[in-house]
């Protein structure tokens, strides 16, 4: 991202609560299977006729003590599966950050058109500020590669639902009495792709070491995927 202002470069690189990037969750039991809807079709669609699409900017990695407390239930409010957006780039889209208020707040912004972007704040009653919300009043959204990326829980994850597998290389080296077999995936890349499990390894904390991650995904990509002894 290109700051034109030196302070606010300086602001966002010692802040790690703030994301360069928004991100939209699958909910429910069924949170994969809609991941793998959205990766199948390269696009998010508002499929409960909102009238809009929902995102967080809640930064990714710091979200995983959150997934952790959603697992504990058989259909929790978000999994760790979902696809992010430059904040930047969802800005120029149409994207906007939720206004949280009153009723009448509500009803204010309804009567100019803008009751897309209001979501109701209750302090300790009904109080999802939090999710730092932010939508956009689109019914679907086109992904690509270039214009997005993908979270999911596991490297497994992202081997079964991001990578399409064309081809395995069996190589051999032979032993006393057999050989050890090894076995590689060729992929092609879908997405780019960061994983909880890879986020929670590495300790990963700021917008830097995500991107630093994010660069190491390339479109073809040759994978170890294990070995047995003949």
């Amino acid at each position: 991202m290109c700051y034109q202002n030196k302070t606010l470069l300086e602001i966002f690189n010692s802040r790690n609560d703030i994301s360069e990037y928004v991100f939209h969750f699958t909910k429910s039991a069924t949170a994969r299977e809609s991941f793998n809807s959205i990766i199948q079709s390269k696009a998010i669609k508002d499929i409960n006729g909102n009238g809009y699409i929902c995102f967080t900017e809640s930064p990714i990695t710091m979200m995983s003590d959150m997934f952790d407390l959603f697992s504990r239930y058989p259909e929790p409010m978000y999994a760790p599966y979902g696809i992010g957006i430059k904040k930047e780039n969802f800005f120029k889209m149409g994207g906007r950050p939720v206004i949280y208020g009153t009723e009448e707040d509500g009803e204010k912004l309804k009567s100019i058109d803008m009751g897309w972007r209001f979501e109701l704040l209750r302090p300790k009653i009904h109080d999802f500020s939090w999710l730092r919300e932010w939508r956009i009043e689109k019914s679907q959204i086109d992904l690509n590669i270039d214009n997005c990326i993908t979270v999911v829980p596991t490297i497994k994850d992202e081997l079964d639902l991001v990578l399409n597998l064309h081809d395995i290389d069996i190589d051999a080296e032979p032993e006393d009495g057999g050989s050890t077999i090894f076995y590689h995936g060729e992929f092609d890349r879908i997405f780019k792709c960061i994983t909880i499990e890879k986020i929670k390894e590495l300790k990963l904390l700021s917008n830097q070491e995500i991107e630093e991650q994010l660069k190491q995904c390339n479109e073809q990509e040759s994978i170890f995927l294990g070995s047995e002894w003949k």
